[in-house]
């Protein structure tokens, strides 16, 4: 019998035939009415995003005074400067901020003719010292010798403690660079990141901002950086801490945490970054002074008991006695006694460091000028400059109380 179906029209292998496009052949074969709306080849909503992070990046990036933190700023100021203000020195000042606090350009100017900069910053490690160094000869410095410190603390640490920081004062060639020098190449890639991106780096500062205004308050890093960096600004790169300092020497129970008085070791990525930098100070015929700054009276003799100052000092002489024609080490440590000196247990107050300026920049004088390089034991003790300490032009040092009240002032 032949097929039959329930609705009209011819059955189509089994299937009843559409009915809803017309009539007859030509009707059952007609296209399918399409959307005559045009779609974009250009992703608007991508692009817009894209357009967004970019404009948000910018910003953070353009107010990275407000968006960053104090060590940061101190990064990102000895890159500055080691750009800017080192080609017409004699001597730079590099390493952490025992050479921060520590050496008053101005001071060593006036005592020995010396023109200076100081370009150290904040836990710098050697690796950074190295770093700036070859920035500031990259942009032009020629300078006769350099001052470098190491303080112990900073040798034990890693790469890694300073990821933070890094991307404040590397480019993103040197970030890629940093990650092969100490073998970790996707530490290297995350540093390009943060320096690319902002956010990623001041995102604990952002967020502080942020919690400040909803609480209708002045997120403090505000002034703070602007404090610094006005005081830096103002004394050749030096932070010069109060000229009046309140400290007695108190060593506080996180001191052992902090500073690890009693322990001695020396990450790898340092002893890297410390060869780097001897290595291209002799390539360049640079003169290096290694500082043993002071630290106060009872930290020194806490890491004397221990043992951890005889290791560190053992550290230091072996490169000594490998760069005897480059390396002098400008033995500091009892230049400054006086509790009163220091702001805290490792930092010179604003009348220490015009102590161990003034006696850096005697030794210094001795070994450029009076001395042929090369001569002597390679190892200095400098002596307590003679007299009053303070000269009558140091009253004219802006210290931070003094750039505090200008910052507020304006």
């Amino acid at each position: 019998m032949p097929e039959t179906s329930t609705t009209s029209g011819p059955i189509v292998r089994g299937r009843p035939a559409r009915t809803d496009l017309g009539h007859g052949p030509a009707a059952s074969a007609a296209p399918m009415p399409r959307d005559r709306r045009r779609v974009s080849v250009v992703p608007w909503g991508v692009l817009g995003a894209i357009g967004l992070i970019a404009a948000i990046e910018w910003h953070l990036g353009r107010n990275w005074l407000d968006l960053s933190d104090p060590v940061s700023v101190s990064w990102r100021y000895a890159d500055d400067a080691a750009s800017t203000e080192s080609a017409a020195c004699d001597v730079l000042f590099l390493g952490d901020s025992l050479v921060k606090h520590g050496l008053i350009p101005s001071v060593v100017e006036r005592e020995s003719g010396i023109k200076s900069v100081n370009l150290a910053a904040a836990r710098a490690p050697a690796l950074m010292t190295y770093f700036a160094l070859r920035r500031a000869l990259e942009s032009g410095a020629r300078p006769r010798a350099i001052v470098i410190n190491t303080k112990p603390a900073v040798l034990i640490a890693g790469v890694d403690y300073n990821a933070g920081y890094w991307p404040a004062a590397l480019s993103a060639r040197e970030c890629l660079e940093l990650g092969r020098i100490t073998g970790k190449a996707t530490f290297g890639v995350e540093m390009l990141v943060a320096r690319l991106f902002p956010s990623l780096r001041s995102r604990l500062e952002v967020r502080s901002q942020l919690m400040a205004a909803l609480n209708g308050t002045a997120d403090p890093i505000s002034e703070i950086n602007r404090v610094l960096w006005r005081n830096w600004s103002a004394n050749g790169g030096a932070n010069v801490a109060s000229l009046n300092s309140p400290y007695r020497g108190e060593l506080s129970p996180e001191i052992r945490d902090r500073l690890h008085p009693d322990r001695w070791y020396v990450d790898r990525s340092n002893t890297k970054g410390v060869e780097l930098l001897l290595s291209l100070a002799r390539e360049q015929g640079i003169r290096v002074f290694w500082l043993l700054p002071p630290i106060s009276p009872g930290l020194q003799q806490w890491r004397e008991r221990s043992g951890a100052e005889a290791s560190y000092e053992s550290f230091v002489r072996a490169y000594v006695s490998r760069y005897p024609s480059t390396l002098t080490v400008l033995d500091a440590r009892r230049v400054v006694i006086e509790p009163s000196s220091f702001i805290d247990a490792t930092h010179l107050a604003g009348r220490g460091a015009i102590a161990l300026s003034r006696a850096v920049a005697a030794a210094m004088q001795d070994e450029l000028v009076a001395k042929s390089p090369g001569q002597g034991d390679g190892w200095r003790i400098l002596k307590t400059p003679a007299g009053d300490v303070a000269h009558r032009d140091d009253v004219l040092l802006e210290d931070l109380d003094r750039s505090k009240e200008i910052v507020r002032r304006r």
